[in-house]
């Protein structure tokens, strides 16, 4: 009588399991169980998978993953659940869409037909599991286990089994984050905020309130919205759709829920509108203009040299008579009396001519027409940057990578054509909030007060702000969970 081979036990996240070496060896290089996961061959002591010399070689690669065996089992489809146990991100199930997953090491097969899922013994029963390689649905009765344990194992193929309600959601947001970018995100970011109406209501009144409150209300009222927008913006690029707005206060840190939506919000404004308050300053200063307008005379250092050069000169016994005689006209200008008759002979001269007032003017066209195209430069970069900024700094949340305008631009490159679509959905939005600000103001304007101003315009507008910026986080939010695969981004 043959004896049997030694079985292997291996312990990885979802359980343990036995299996033959060659078995072992195929999951290896599947990637189902990793260096860091521990084998035990028999009745020997737990070592890492990694460090088994028999298993060396499946890591290295040199073990070469054979194609599953197609299926004979039914094809199935992904049902709608309830509402209770939707996904975060499954619009394809107000649709009743099906799909069909990857066939990688490790992923499930699963094709779409007309019907509903059930278990492949038992079609009146929904299904509980289904087999990572053949694709067959099952029941909680089933599957067979390992041992004493929950891990479920296929009775058909003998491979692991996993929750059918884990790999529906999977399956939908991985449909509906290859479903490309477009008008129906934009009706999805609109009707985000309203989900959480009691969220809303809250925050929308506490920013409206907080802005009535002063200057240091004012700063806790944008240290609550950069706080929001960056919790949207992270959580909806995650694939956490359904989840709230509001960050979690219960456990309050200075640095987390204070200090760093400010410095982001300071980074935002850094990066998006320095260039305008910059040239705003020098403008002020008359640092631009004063250079502007003198670039074509000559400076006083130059004019210093020059006069030092011709005392040289005038010292110098082997200079030829030409040059002392240009050095001597050049110290006779410095003589006071000289230099008032220069002046009064060069206002002499400019009274008489006509066109000295023109060549002043043109002089100050010319460098109003540089300004001014510098003030519009500044401008549309702020305007085009802001969206990327605030997307930025809700998925890194780094003060370093939101004032570096070079990671916000390889963004865009990477994002591709989804990032203008998203800038011309919050350029949209946010014409729409200017426009409601002006009809709430004209319509308040009567309850304006003496010192205080209108009130119930700056509540009213605080509140509605409040809801736009939610619906631009979560636009921003949408545009990088469909482009998480370009980006890195480790969606749920």
């Amino acid at each position: 009588m043959s004896s049997q081979p030694t079985p292997w036990r291996v312990s990885t996240i979802e359980g343990v399991f036995e299996a033959d070496l060659e078995t072992l060896k195929q999951w290896i290089a599947e990637g189902c169980v990793l260096p860091t996961d521990k084998v035990s061959k028999g009745n020997l002591n737990w070592i890492e998978a990694g460090r088994a010399p028999m298993l060396r070689g499946a890591f290295n690669g040199e073990v070469v993953v054979d194609p599953p065996a197609v299926s004979t089992a039914p094809d199935v489809t992904f049902s709608a659940p309830p509402a209770s146990e939707a996904p975060d991100l499954c619009p394809a199930v107000e649709k009743g869409n099906s799909f069909e997953t990857g066939t990688a090491p490790g992923s499930v097969r699963i094709a779409s037909v007309s019907g509903r899922a059930a278990c492949h013994n038992h079609p009146e029963i929904p299904p509980k599991y289904i087999c990572r390689i053949c694709a067959t649905t099952f029941c909680r009765e089933c599957p067979r286990f390992v041992g004493s344990s929950n891990v479920p194992l296929c009775p058909l193929c003998g491979d692991l089994c996993k929750p059918f309600a884990e790999v529906q959601r999977k399956a939908m947001s991985r449909e509906f984050q290859g479903s490309g970018f477009g008008i129906d995100d934009f009706k999805r970011a609109l009707r985000y905020p309203l989900q959480h109406k009691v969220a809303l209501l809250f925050g929308a009144a506490l920013y409206g309130f907080l802005l009535l409150v002063g200057f240091r209300g004012r700063i806790l009222a944008s240290v609550i919205m950069f706080g929001c927008i960056s919790h949207v913006i992270s959580q909806v690029a995650w694939g956490r759709l359904n989840r709230s707005f509001l960050p979690d206060f219960s456990s309050f840190s200075v640095w987390d829920d204070l200090a760093v939506p400010i410095g982001l919000g300071i980074g935002i404004t850094i990066v998006t509108w320095g260039p305008m308050i910059v040239l705003f300053v020098a403008l002020l200063f008359g640092v631009l203009s004063g250079g502007l307008l003198a670039s074509s005379t000559v400076s006083p250092e130059a004019e210093q040299q020059q006069d030092l050069e011709a005392i040289s000169v005038l010292a110098n016994p082997e200079a030829n008579p030409k040059q002392l005689e240009e050095a001597s006209k050049r110290l006779d200008k410095l003589r006071p009396g000289a230099q008032i008759s220069e002046q009064a002979e060069k206002s002499k001269n400019e009274l008489s001519d006509p066109a000295a007032d023109l060549r002043l003017l043109a002089s100050y066209l010319k460098a109003g027409a540089l300004i001014v195209l510098l003030m519009l430069l500044a401008l549309a970069w702020g305007i085009f940057y802001y969206p990327m900024a605030l997307t930025v700094a809700g998925y890194t949340q780094s003060f370093g990578s939101v004032i570096n305008p070079l990671v916000g631009l390889d963004t865009i490159r990477r994002m591709g054509g989804t990032y203008f679509k998203a800038f011309g959905m919050v350029l949209v939005i946010q014409v729409v909030s200017f426009i409601v600000a002006i009809i709430v103001a004209v319509i308040t304007a009567p309850f304006a007060l003496p010192f205080f101003g209108n009130l119930p315009a700056t509540f009213i507008d605080g509140s509605l702000t409040f809801y736009f910026n939610l619906v631009v986080a979560c636009l921003l939010g949408l545009s990088l969970f469909k482009c998480a695969n370009r980006l890195g981004i480790e969606v749920d």
